[in-house]
């Protein structure tokens, strides 16, 4: 029994079962992570001493949820220093373990989520990805890399998928951004919306770009975080901060003004925080168009933030 009996038992359609043909949610997982489990161990003598040396329950005490805000890519120096001590060939195969370990637990933890039973399924999703990425090469699976700690945070059922983007709700804006963006942004936070934290905020999430980052990516996105909120009584609101937010996106590159336009004009308010190297970076690393427009002047990558307040968005994208 549990949560997988449930998901097989979800018999109303959900969008991504058309939208989306390698769409995973609805075929079961739980039948892979044992042998995926024995493959890891198989393939990596000494990791089953590694984990019992090491348990992940000591990890989780020094690296799970620490306040109702906090950013997902700061790791403890504490918990940094635990895999750190395992031998170099052991580190990356520890954490991959650890992930199983989470997804093992996934029934129980879903069930005191409170989220919607559809998040089960792409829940299931994100999980047929990560066995894939154990069993193709366990080097993904690094403390210092941002993608990584994004998928820990999936496996812990924290952060959430939603295909364009994964929401994180631990978030709040800086009150600096907000004061940056005027007296309209400090309106519509601290009015329409009733503070700075907590919120969800969105991020993309490299492996699922290629497949989800497109227009039908963003609305399901949208439709989810709706979803979610009512399991996040506190969440003030939903933002993302971006450079494809920029209003002259629609002019540099017209193609991607999607994720914006479900956006703006449908309840979203939209400020200016500012130009910076990440934006930049960010921006030209995948258009020789925007490069060019840089190069001559005619374009600097800016950064928007986009902030929904609860209720708008539930009234926009909620069922």
């Amino acid at each position: 029994m549990g949560i997988e009996m449930r998901v097989e038992a979800i018999e109303k359609a959900v969008p991504a079962e058309s939208l989306f043909p390698s769409w995973r949610g609805r075929q079961p997982w739980r039948p892979r992570l044992q042998p995926a489990t024995e493959a890891l161990l198989g393939a990596h003598p000494g990791l089953q001493e590694a984990i019992a040396g090491l348990p992940f329950d000591r990890f989780e005490a020094a690296h799970g949820p620490r306040s109702s805000v906090f950013r997902y890519n700061e790791v403890p120096d504490e918990a940094a220093a635990l895999p750190a001590g395992l031998p170099e060939a052991l580190r990356a195969p520890w954490l991959c373990a650890l992930l199983l370990w989470h997804i093992d637990r996934f029934e129980a933890v879903f069930a005191r989520s409170g989220l919607d039973s559809e998040f089960a399924l792409h829940y299931g999703d994100a999980f047929h990805r990560l066995l894939d990425q154990i069993g193709r090469d366990v080097a993904f699976a690094d403390l210092d890399k941002d993608s990584f700690l994004k998928d820990l945070w999936l496996a812990r059922v924290v952060m959430l998928p939603a295909f364009a983007q994964i929401w994180w709700p631990h978030s709040g804006l800086s009150a600096r951004d907000v004061l940056r963006g005027g007296a309209g942004a400090a309106f519509h936070v601290f009015g329409r919306c009733g503070g700075r934290r907590p919120w969800l905020e969105g991020h993309t999430h490299d492996p699922v770009a290629r497949t989800y980052w497109n227009e039908a990516g963003w609305g399901e996105a949208l439709r989810l975080a709706a979803l979610a909120l009512p399991a996040l009584p506190e969440a003030k609101g939903v933002f993302g901060t971006a450079w494809f937010y920029d209003p002259a996106i629609q002019q540099v590159s017209p193609r991607i003004a999607f994720a914006q336009d479900l956006q703006i004009g449908r309840g979203a308010f939209r400020f200016r925080i500012g130009s910076n190297e990440a934006a930049i970076a960010n921006a030209l690393a995948t258009s020789a168009e925007r490069r060019n427009r840089y190069k001559d002047g005619t374009y600097v990558p800016t950064d928007y933030s986009i902030a929904w307040s609860r209720r708008d968005l539930i009234g926009a994208y909620g069922d």
